[in-house]
C-alpha cells in the first residue's frame, strides 16, 4: 500500500527541511514506545521515522515525488524487510533518544564520560539593608549540607587508600546490552560502584560508608561588595555540597536580595528622593540641608523654583559596582504646606494674595 510520508509527518510538499526535521521530532517526543503508549504509538513512531528517513534525504525525496513510496520496497530498505534504521540519518535527534537511552544512542554510540562525583551547587537567599548595600557587609550564613569526612579525610577510606574499582577496570563506565523495538542497542553508563571515579576506598570509613562526605552543618562568611544590586548573585567556589571521595566540591551561589529603601529610590547607580521645601525659598531662592547616604549636605535652591523640578547632586548615589566612582542623587522638591500659622504669617499671606489681584 502507498504511504503519503508527507501526510504521516503533518507537512506540506513543499515543506522546508527545518520544516520535515521540526515536524519529525514533535512525533517522535510524543510517540516513542519508551512512553508507554502502547503498539498504537509504536507504530506511529516507527511511521513517523520512516518518512523522516525518506523525506530528510534529497536523493531518496526526490524518488519518492517521482515513484512514491514503492520506490523503496524490497532492497530500498521498506518493505516486507522492514525498516532499515541503519541507513537513516537522525543526526541532530541525539537529545530525543539520550532523553530515553540515558545518553547511549543509536548503535552503541559512546556517553562522555561524566565527573558524577563533584559535588552539587548550593543556591542561598541572603536578605541585606539598603544601606548595607550601599556600603558593603559581611555576613556569615550556615549551611546545612554534606562537607568532607574529617575522619577519612574525604576519602571514603579509613587507610586513607583507595583501588582501582573491579566493576569497570577502572574507566569509571560499564557497558550494558538493551532490547529495543530497534533490536539490541549497547550503552554506556556511568559506573554504579565507583560513580564514575575509577576508584573505590580500600577499607570503607565507617563514619561515612565509604561516601567521603558527610551531613555537616557549617558556616561560610561571605562578603557583599558596595553598590550590589537587588537580585545579583555572589559565587564562592568549593563552599557547596562536598564531592565523593575527595572530588572537587560544587559552589555556593548567594542571590541577594536588597531591601527597600523608604528614603530613596534607585534606578542603577543613581538615587532619586523627594523634599519638601518652604514657599519662601521657592520664590525667594536660598539653602536647604538634603540627608544623603553619607549623611547632610547642602542644596542650593534658585530664586522662582517650580514645584516639582529635580537637581541632581554629584557623586551622592550608590558605588558603581566592580567600578570606580558612585552615582548621582537626584531631589525633586516639593512645596511645605504648614497646617498652621500665626496671625503674622496669616497677615503677610493675606497681603501677598492682594498684590497678586
Amino acid at each position: 500500500m502507498a504511504k503519503d510520508y508527507y501526510q504521516i509527518l503533518g507537512v506540506d510538499k513543499n515543506a522546508s527541511e527545518e520544516e520535515i526535521k521540526k515536524a519529525y521530532r514533535k512525533l517522535a517526543l510524543k510517540y516513542h514506545p519508551d512512553k508507554g503508549g502502547g503498539a498504537e504509538a509504536e507504530a506511529k513512531f516507527k511511521g513517523a521515522s520512516e518518512a523522516y528517513a525518506v523525506l530528510s534525504d534529497k536523493q531518496k525525496r526526490s524518488q519518492y515525488d517521482q515513484f512514491g513510496s514503492g520506490a523503496f520496497n524490497g532492497a530500498g530498505g521498506f518493505g516486507t524487510g522492514g525498516f532499515d534504521f541503519n541507513s537513516a540519518d537522525f543526526s541532530g535527534f541525539e537529545d530525543i533518544f539520550e532523553s530515553f537511552f540515558g545518553g547511549g544512542g543509536f548503535g552503541g554510540r559512546t556517553a562522555p564520560r561524566r565527573d558524577v562525583t563533584k559535588g552539587k551547587d548550593i543556591e542561598v537567599v541572603m536578605e541585606i539593608a539598603f544601606e548595607e548595600a550601599a556600603t558593603g557587609v559581611e555576613k556569615e550564613i550556615q549551611i546545612n549540607s554534606e562537607g568532607k569526612c574529617e575522619v577519612c579525610e574525604g576519602t571514603g577510606s579509613t587507610n586513607k587508600k583507595v583501588k582501582k574499582c573491579t566493576k569497570c577496570g577502572g574507566s569509571g563506565q560499564v557497558t550494558v546490552m538493551r532490547n529495543t523495538m530497534f533490536g539490541a542497542i549497547r550503552q554506556v553508563a556511568t559506573c554504579d560502584e565507583c560513580m564514575g571515579g575509577g576508584e573505590v576506598p580500600e577499607e570503607v570509613c565507617r563514619n561515612c560508608r565509604g561516601q567521603g562526605r558527610v551531613q555537616t552543618p557549617h558556616k561560610v562568611k561571605v562578603k557583599i561588595p558596595a553598590g550590589i544590586d537587588n537580585g545579583q548573585t555572589i559565587r564562592i567556589p568549593g563552599q557547596g555540597v562536598a564531592g565523593i571521595r575527595g572530588a572537587k566540591a560544587g559552589d555556593l551561589y548567594i542571590v541577594v536580595k536588597v531591601m527597600p529603601s523608604r528614603e530613596f529610590r534607585r534606578q542603577g547607580s543613581n538615587l532619586y528622593k523627594s523634599i519638601e521645601v518652604p514657599y519662601s525659598k521657592l520664590v525667594l531662592g536660598g539653602t536647604v540641608m538634603v540627608n544623603t547616604l553619607e549623611g547632610e549636605v547642602k542644596l542650593k535652591i534658585p530664586a522662582a523654583t517650580q514645584v516639582g523640578e529635580n537637581f541632581r547632586i554629584k557623586n551622592h548615589g550608590m558605588p558603581i559596582l566592580e567600578g570606580r566612582g558612585k552615582g548621582d542623587l537626584y531631589v525633586q522638591v516639593g512645596i511645605v504646606i504648614p497646617s498652621r500659622l500665626t496671625l503674622q504669617e496669616r497677615k503677610l499671606i493675606e497681603e501677598l494674595d492682594r498684590t497678586q489681584e
